[in-house]
């Protein structure tokens, strides 16, 4: 069937395509080594907050800058950053850190917490007035901004908790060498058909885009639920990495980061994925974060910035004249593009990372794009009329 859509004509310069690609930004930040891995974020306002191995940094301009705000945090080994209001958690190595002032001074908040099994923290999730935290010993939570923590882990192995998601009412836990585990609220079952399981099992990312539940393993790559759970697929078509540590989201777009091979982007649920690591110079992807129109990495060797503008869509102004069509979309890599008037210009195609893959004379009423030499993914499409108007467009190619 003929899917379309219209192009609008924008005022929009090549460069804002070109550059989008990622740049260190590491000023103030531990120089190398593995003092400089960057486990996790959080953002209160305009406050961007990176755990580290060496403590908590905050940059107040977008990670242009960072400075350390460690003071009473007595252990720097964070693994976990989280925002709840105004107030910020730091899991450590030993348990709860809070502040309530942007990390101008931390206290302890691990009331309640067993330590019988290890100290460390791994992972936060945020309900509400609500939060919960990974740990060794399975999941806790605080109703009280960690003055105390009660167990929560009825139904559930005792054992590391990577990861947290919730869809409607359930809540879920990636649950080491047990796959994913659900909570209704009235305890946990696990939810693991079609995961794998036992040694193989190391989830330590969840991620939701709608009724969508995706979970990232630690080997076998990234996973797919449509139904809250009750069964899985695998969703790996264009992973060159199975090893997953990070997912993040920013609209439809599910981003992926991997152990080695960088981040990995998918359009369309996991159906595909590409790769774009233009300018990503430490491919060890430890965290991801959407920050306004900033997706920012934590790797090995600090931190990574990539404007979103390219994929989350550009300002536009419509021209009421003028018809495109672009048909059909998604493609296997043949894409018809239909004007209704004869127009004189060029057609330019660009993939994710601002490289120009195509240029084309646009000659007729009907023009045939043809990039079935690209691998699957999104593009853009840029159409020039010998007046100066531009006009632009998604183009989806999927096999």
């Amino acid at each position: 069937m003929k899917r379309s859509f219209t192009i609008l004509l924008i005022l929009l310069l090549t460069t804002r395509l070109v550059n989008a690609q990622w740049t260190a930004v590491n000023v103030g930040l531990p120089n190398s080594g593995t003092n400089s891995n960057v486990e996790s974020f959080a953002v209160i306002g305009n406050n961007l907050f990176a755990a580290t191995q060496s403590g908590v940094f905050l940059s107040t301009n977008n990670g242009a800058n960072w400075a350390p705000v460690n003071a009473g945090l007595t252990n720097t080994d964070v693994e976990a950053i989280a925002a709840l209001g105004n107030n910020l958690f730091a899991g450590t190595g030993h348990g709860v850190f809070l502040s309530t002032n942007n990390g101008g001074l931390w206290t302890p908040a691990s009331s309640g917490l067993d330590t019988s099994m290890g100290t460390s923290v791994y992972s936060f999730f945020v309900n509400g007035t609500t939060l919960y935290a990974g740990t060794e010993a399975g999941v806790f939570r605080t109703i009280n901004n960690g003055t105390n923590w009660t167990a929560y882990n009825t139904g559930m192995p005792i054992t590391d908790i990577y990861s947290f998601a919730m869809i409607g009412n359930d809540l879920f836990a990636g649950v080491l060498f047990n796959g994913v585990y659900s909570n209704s609220g009235t305890g946990w079952t696990s939810a693991s058909v079609g995961l794998p399981t036992g040694f193989n099992a190391d989830f330590e990312s969840l991620a939701v885009i709608g009724t969508k539940l995706f979970a990232g393993d630690l080997g076998s790559g990234v996973f797919l639920s449509t139904n809250s759970g009750v069964n899985w697929a695998s969703v790996i078509t264009g992973l060159t990495d199975l090893n997953i540590q990070a997912l993040t989201v920013s609209s439809t777009n599910l981003f992926a980061g991997s152990i080695d091979s960088g981040v990995f982007l998918s359009t369309n649920y996991g159906t595909n994925w590409i790769p774009m690591n233009d300018g990503l110079t430490d491919l060890n992807v430890q965290s991801l974060s959407v920050h306004g129109t900033k997706l920012f990495a934590g790797t090995g060797n600090g931190v990574f910035v990539r404007d979103l503008g390219p994929l989350a869509g550009i300002s536009n102004i419509q021209n009421e004249d003028l018809h495109v069509d672009i048909y059909p979309n998604p493609s296997e890599g043949k894409f018809h593009i239909r004007n209704d008037r004869s127009l004189k210009g060029r057609i330019e195609v660009y993939n994710v990372n601002g490289e120009r893959i195509l240029v084309m004379p646009l000659f007729s009423e009907d023009n045939i794009i043809n990039i079935s030499n690209q691998p699957s993914g999104i593009y853009f499409c840029k159409v020039s009329e010998d007046a100066g108007m531009i006009g632009q467009g998604k183009l989806i190619l999927q096999r």
